[in-house]
Order: structure tokens, then C-alpha cells, then sequence
């Protein structure tokens, strides 16, 4: 099985704290046979010189620094050095268990699959959270893969707690034009080219939340409204054409619209408040097509109801929903 090559792309930004111990999980796998490449994506503080010490210690390292552009700048240069047979994504502050990638290449092989991902934990402080550990193996085909891709409940949409097969990710790279969510479409295009997928519900990957950490900090631009709207629209434009899938990607998209609304009321900034305003104008607008899309659950359409007739209510409502379940 050794004879596969993995290539573990780790993207790491002013992460001084934390990527040593982001490394040592990699370099304890039990599969042997990787290529860690680690792209100092133009860090401020000690980050890349801790980066190269580990490189003179293992030659299976090999560091890029760069000029800071983003993280996905960073796993696309990462992508272009790659050699392996498969493509891994570790980030820079979290960890892996030490049997991650022998699982996850052993179940591509032995299903044949061209994506083989596992489940993660969450841990925030010193509470962690299994998402979902129920041990079970699910073999998807391109269909049922992007199905579960878009309904998110059970596979998770981003991309480090999987392995990509080379032939599916040629041609392929992420959107550096898209600062959040980019994951998701890159995720969604993988997916669409992959025949079969494995899924294996045990938590290899440990998701470490940050007070500080740049997917966790509070909103605090227009982009993290704007960015994932737009994801949304090119992912019905890629599904427009398919009727078997496209009334579920629809349903998401409606769904996350409706989440980043409620994101919303919580803001007072004028410009935060003509997006949520034209975001219901963009529910008014798909009115029709909700009537006609049974996927659509009774929940949603109540809170589309609240959202154009009772406006004023319905954020009011919200607010204190938010207050009792997050700030107790």
C-alpha cells in the first residue's frame, strides 16, 4: 500500500504556537510514504524559521515562502509543487491522529475511489466534539457524493480531512478570488469529477477552534457575506443543467441565505444592513421556486414568511434567540 505516495499540503500563517505540533502529527503517521509540503504563507513572526528547522530534520519536508496572499494562494502553490499519488490538506494549527492517512488510502484502494475522507473532532478549550464518530462506511457514487456535499449534516465541507486522488484534481484549483467558503467550491468541483467516493465516519482529524483564528473571528467584513453568496450562485451554475441535483442545490442555497440574513440582524452597520435588505429581496424573488421545491423544509418556509411579512418581529425574535443560546 506504501507504494502510493501522499502529498500534505499545509498552509501556515503566522501560526508560531501552533505548527510544531501540526507537524510532529504528520511526521508521527503511521504510512510513511508522504510528501509534506509547507507553504509559509509570507508570515510575520517565527513561523518560518521553525518550518525550515523541521525541514533540515526530515527530508520528506519541503518549504515555500511566499509573499502573503491568502490561504488558498497557498495550497494552490502547494498543489503545483505536488508529486504525490494523492493530495492531502492538513491546517497549520490542528493535528491529525496518527493513523489518518493509512486509513484514508487503504479505503482508497481497497473501494477503488477517487476521494476517501473520515470524520473530525472539534475542540474548543478543553471541550471536544465528536462530528460524528459513528464508525460506519459510506460508498458514495458521483451523485450521492455531491448530495451529501450540499446537505452538509454528515460530510463536511472542507478539505483536510480527506484525500484527493491526483487524476481528479489535474486542471483543478481553488478560487483565490473567494476568501470564504472557498473550500466548499473546490470541495463541490472535486466531487462533480469524482466517480466514487468513501466515506469513513471515525474522527482522525482534530479541528482545534481559535479565539483568534481567522475562520472563527467575529464578522467584521462585507466579504464573509459576500464570498459565500457568491459560492452559492456558482454552485447552481455548475448544477444547472442536472435535474436530479439541482433542486438540492437550490434548497442550500436558500438555507445559507437564510443563515446569513440572521447573521445579519445582528448587525447594525448600514452597510451590513443594505445586504441583509438585499438578500430579502433575493428570498421575495424565489418565492415561486420555493413553492414548487418539496425539499424545502416547513421551518424555512416560516422563517421566509417572518423574514417578508413580519420583518421587524422576526429579527426581534431572532435576536433573542441568539442571546439565550450564545450568550448564557
Amino acid at each position: 500500500m506504501e507504494t502510493y505516495k501522499v502529498s500534505v499540503i499545509v498552509a501556515a500563517y503566522n501560526i508560531e504556537k501552533y505548527i510544531a505540533r501540526c507537524l510532529d502529527s504528520i511526521l508521527n503517521q503511521t504510512y510513511k510514504n508522504l510528501e509534506i509540503i509547507v507553504v509559509n504563507d509570507g508570515s510575520s513572526d517565527n513561523t518560518g524559521e521553525i518550518i525550515d528547522k523541521y525541514s533540515e530534520k526530515d527530508i520528506r519536508i519541503k518549504v515555500i515562502h511566499k509573499e502573503n496572499s491568502g490561504v488558498s494562494s497557498a495550497r494552490n502553490k502547494g498543489l503545483d509543487m505536488s508529486t504525490g499519488d494523492y493530495i492531502g490538506f492538513v491546517d497549520g494549527d490542528d493535528t491529525i491522529e496518527p493513523d489518518m492517512y493509512e486509513l484514508l488510502v487503504s479505503n482508497a484502494i481497497n473501494y477503488n475511489a477517487d476521494i476517501s475522507h473520515c470524520g473530525y473532532k472539534l475542540i474548543e478549550g478543553q471541550e471536544e466534539i465528536l462530528m460524528h464518530g459513528t464508525n460506519q462506511i459510506i460508498i458514495q457514487d458521483r451523485k450521492k457524493g455531491i448530495l451529501d456535499l450540499l446537505d452538509g449534516s454528515m460530510v463536511e465541507p472542507g478539505i483536510w480531512n480527506k484525500v484527493f486522488k491526483r487524476s481528479i484534481i489535474e486542471g483543478i484549483r481553488l478560487d483565490e478570488s473567494i476568501k470564504i467558503n472557498e473550500d466548499l467550491l473546490f470541495n463541490m468541483l472535486l466531487f462533480n469529477k469524482s466517480s466514487k467516493s468513501v466515506f469513513h465516519d471515525v474522527t482522525k482529524y482534530n479541528y482545534i477552534k481559535r479565539d483568534e483564528s481567522a475562520t472563527t473571528s467575529s464578522l467584521n467584513n462585507i466579504r464573509k457575506i459576500t464570498d459565500p453568496r457568491n459560492v452559492y450562485n456558482k454552485i447552481l451554475e455548475i448544477f444547472k443543467n442536472e435535474e436530479e441535483i439541482l433542486p438540492y442545490a437550490k434548497k442550500m442555497n436558500i438555507d445559507r441565505n437564510i443563515n446569513l440574513y440572521n447573521i445579519l440582524t445582528l448587525e447594525g452597520d448600514i452597510d451590513f444592513i443594505n445586504l441583509r435588505n438585499e438578500i430579502k429581496e433575493y428570498i421575495k424573488s424565489k418565492q415561486s421556486e420555493v413553492k414548487r421545491n418539496n425539499l424545502i423544509s416547513k421551518k424555512t418556509r416560516i422563517m421566509m414568511w417572518g423574514i417578508l411579512y413580519l420583518p421587524f418581529i422576526y429579527n426581534c425574535i431572532y435576536k433573542i434567540y441568539y442571546c439565550k443560546k450564545y450568550k448564557n
